[in-house]
């Protein structure tokens, strides 16, 4: 888990506790607000970090239905992906950003 405050770990748990529908309007809601943010020039780390969170959350969803190994490994991989991108936002957000954090401005 890359992830490593307490704020982040309450949200993702938060998160995995939801229903797949909640997730779904959940990362909804918070694409929305970050898009509103970007479009006034500003980066909302929290939220985006956020978002990660949920899509981690709402890709966990839908394991073990069924899917194929490809599938399965495909999930994993995105699941991954959005863990390490929470990461890296929570970094970001708390000013301690590792080399390869940059975010093109």
């Amino acid at each position: 888990m890359t992830i490593k405050t307490r704020e982040a770990k309450a949200h993702l748990s938060q998160y995995r506790g939801m229903s797949c529908d909640q997730l779904q309007a959940e990362t909804y809601r918070l694409a929305v607000s970050i898009e509103a943010s970007e479009r006034g020039h500003v980066l909302d780390l929290q939220n985006t970090m956020r978002h990660h969170l949920a899509m981690a959350a709402l890709l966990e969803c839908g394991v073990g239905s069924g899917d194929t190994a490809q599938q399965h490994a495909r999930r994993t991989l995105s699941i991954d992906h959005h863990m390490s991108e929470a990461g890296r936002y929570e970094r970001l957000s708390l000013g301690m950003a590792a080399r390869g954090d940059e975010v093109p401005a």
